[in-house]
């Protein structure tokens, strides 16, 4: 097997796994219990939760533990329109579908809202930001990795223009550049994060929100007083830890794979640049974790299933999308091309994979000429 799905969801790492199987048997107690057994469990939740924000130097931030990305998204997007409904919101055209669905709600519901433009390697466009800034606008959210290209977003220019706005709250979707891309700005000059830990071999059902102390959020969960009553709910502590685990492990190991990473990525799109019948999407400028190919002539799917017939993994786009047939928006966003948009895959790439696998996937697409 060839597994090139990795901005999908990694596998769990041993270590990871351990932790979460010793916590799971050792404190399995709720932790909102006052018996001694909920309190050791709650003081185990409490260091946790502050070592994840130590590391990633977010002590300035409170943090609250969702299901995924998109729970944690959803909270944050949605947590601050509610709070000033008259307010401007301004987002890109090729935001995952976690945060751009959840402005497409509240246009809807009457909110303006502004999708930014990008170029042709998907950057946004920064002179319509300056323009769409204004005092009426409460909220920018803009992910700094894209999930479809790896085009990587200019987050410390945007973090300067919104410092001229005190009321705008800054929203950062890094899910796809946590423990993969080494930031050229701080995480603590962003309003609000989130994160997902099975992007970084951490287990499924557990992600993040992080936003700045001073923030009060509009709630959309009601239930108990637990994590700040943003998202009440008995807590898996397994998972928290876990999640802990996978952010001590392997944060402390971005640059280090990332330069292996790279090194794959240039040895792959210089051999497929030698195909005259695909189209590379990414810019050489991105991550170099995706790699996003079109094949005009063939759909993505056809792509996808005849690679899967060679034991071989990769995706038409993001996981929480693909079975939807139709253009891929970010794709379509950056080359104004259906046709690039409707034949394109994603190659995701990790510090897993060996240079023989890339060899196995360069011959089997070299085939796929014959399709």
């Amino acid at each position: 097997m060839k597994y090139f799905d990795y901005t999908a969801t990694t596998p769990v790492d041993s270590e990871v796994l351990e932790t979460y199987i010793k916590v799971q048997n050792e404190y399995f107690a709720n932790t909102t219990s006052l018996h001694s057994l909920g309190q050791k469990s709650n003081a185990f939740f409490e260091k946790a939760r502050e070592e994840i924000k130590e590391i990633l130097d977010l002590k300035s931030h409170e943090l609250v533990f969702t299901s995924n990305a998109t729970e944690a998204n959803n909270l944050a997007i949605y947590g601050i329109a509610k709070k000033y409904p008259q307010g401007k919101l301004i987002t890109t055209k090729i935001e995952h579908p976690s945060v751009y669905e959840v402005f497409k709600s509240l246009e809807k519901e009457g909110y303006e809202v502004i999708y930014l433009d990008v170029d042709e390697k998907g950057i946004i466009d920064l002179n319509q930001l300056a323009r769409e800034l204004n005092k009426d606008t409460i909220l920018v959210s803009i992910m700094w990795v894209n999930n479809i290209t790896g085009t990587i977003e200019p987050i410390k220019e945007v973090i300067r223009m919104i410092r001229e706005y005190p009321k705008i709250k800054l929203h950062v979707d890094i899910v796809q550049g946590l423990a993969k891309v080494v930031p050229n700005f701080a995480f603590k000059d962003i309003d609000l994060l989130t994160v997902s830990a099975h992007k970084i071999y951490g287990l499924k059902g557990i992600g993040g929100l992080f936003y700045r102390s001073n923030i009060d959020l509009s709630k959309r969960l009601f239930g108990s007083s637990a994590q700040y009553k943003v998202k009440p709910g008995t807590l898996d502590l397994a998972l928290v830890v876990s999640m802990c685990k996978a952010i001590k492990k392997f944060y402390p190991l971005t640059e280090k794979h990332y330069e292996y990473v790279k090194e794959l990525n240039c040895y792959l799109r210089k051999q497929l640049e030698s195909y005259q019948f695909i189209v590379i999407n990414s810019p050489i400028e991105g991550s170099p974790y995706i790699l996003n190919v079109s094949f005009p002539g063939i759909n993505g799917e056809t792509i996808v299933h005849t690679l899967e017939a060679k034991e071989i993994y990769v995706s038409t786009g993001s996981a929480c999308s693909s079975k939807i047939k139709k253009p891929e928006k970010t794709i379509y966003s950056m080359t104004k091309s259906e046709i690039l948009a409707t034949t394109t895959i994603r190659i995701s790439l990790s510090h897993l994979v060996t240079y023989a696998d890339i060899d196995y996937l360069i011959n089997a697409i070299g085939e796929i000429k014959n399709v």
